[in-house]
């Protein structure tokens, strides 16, 4: 016969009674101590699991209950019952220190494979399913965001604006479907990046850089191909996980116009991953193919960017470097 002690309610009342319970040998259990005796098959009794050496419940099938810190006990009425098999092998497993150490390193491991290739590969998928009219409605707050903080007036020639601005608008012509638009500003350094709502920022160290319109063209195709590619709004939902992965499994890509205030930020601190700077740059091979643009001139103007940030690094980038020019990048517009 099992026995063990623990609290009673009533279900009915906030009054609790202290009460001996027995389990009999046709595994019916009786509750002893009240002024009514009250007994139960074991079979309609609903045992909480187990967690460490916490106070267990047991509920009873009138909308009562017992409460009862004797665990051996209530883990031997799980057992009559033919129950509670899967809470006690986990009671049992983080009772060995080795196994909750070697618990919390899987837990780790799993985390890292999420960040690295999970995150990034929903980021994509989200990104896609975006309707275009969304994808770019997120971007639009953004320049004026980055003009009151990190960005300053263009002093470029009012002639060379317009000059680079009509053969961007040559470019833009190729992809309707993009509402492209060119920016001039200064004060990040030779660089230039584009956002969601297809706003490509140029600075003037870039152009001033660079030793003909073609290289200056040359960067905006590899901009314009973060664009395409969404690469921007892939880059904040990586930064956004919890809206990511709510939008991932709810299917509700509304959720992701909160990323707007989030993309200021996103472009201050982060950069794009090696896969991304692959697509924007076969992007740019492809333009610059169909236009009859030599490749010399993007890897040209990536050399000129290297040797302006000493050396191949990405550590002596500017604010919002986000695509270091790699001597393997210029290898890539080089080869015949």
């Amino acid at each position: 016969m099992t026995k063990l002690s623990g609290t009673y309610y009533d279900g009915l009342t906030t009054h609790s009674t202290p009460v001996r319970l027995e389990l009999d040998d046709t595994n019916v259990l009786h509750v002893l101590g009240l002024p009514t005796p009250v007994a139960h098959p074991l079979s309609a009794i609903r045992v909480s699991p187990r967690l460490g050496d916490t106070t267990r419940a047991l509920y009873f099938p009138d909308g009562a209950k017992c409460d009862s810190a004797d665990n051996t006990a209530v883990d031997e009425l799980e057992r009559r019952a033919g129950t509670g098999k899967l809470s006690q092998l986990v009671h049992s497993l983080e009772s060995r220190w080795r196994n909750a150490i070697f618990a919390g390193l899987i837990l780790v491991l799993l985390l890292a494979i999420g960040a690295h290739w999970g995150i990034p590969v929903l980021a994509r998928r989200v990104a896609d399913a975006m309707p275009a009219a969304m994808a770019h409605d997120l971007g639009r707050g953004t320049l004026q965001a980055l003009d009151s903080t990190v960005l300053k007036p263009s002093e470029l020639p009012p002639d060379v604006q317009e000059r680079i601005r009509g053969q961007f608008a040559v470019m833009a012509r190729h992809y309707p479907e993009l509402p492209l638009s060119l920016h001039y500003r200064r004060g990040i350094g030779a660089n230039a990046f584009a956002l969601p709502d297809g706003s490509v920022i140029a600075t003037d160290e870039l152009v001033k850089l660079s030793t003909n319109d073609e290289e200056v063209l040359a960067v905006l195709a590899h901009e314009i191909g973060h664009v395409h590619h969404r690469h921007s709004l892939r880059m904040a939902l990586e930064s956004s996980t919890l809206v990511l992965l709510s939008s991932a499994y709810f299917g509700d890509v509304t959720q992701l116009t909160t990323l707007s205030a989030a993309l200021p930020s996103v472009y201050t601190r982060a950069a794009y991953s090696r896969e991304l700077e692959t697509e924007a740059d076969t992007f740019a091979l492809q333009y610059l193919d169909e236009s009859h643009i030599r490749r010399q001139r993007f890897a040209n103007i990536m050399r000129a960017l290297q040797k302006e940030m000493g050396g191949d690094a990405a550590g002596g980038m500017q604010y919002l470097a986000s695509h270091p020019p790699t001597s393997e990048r210029i290898k890539r517009f080089e080869a015949k």
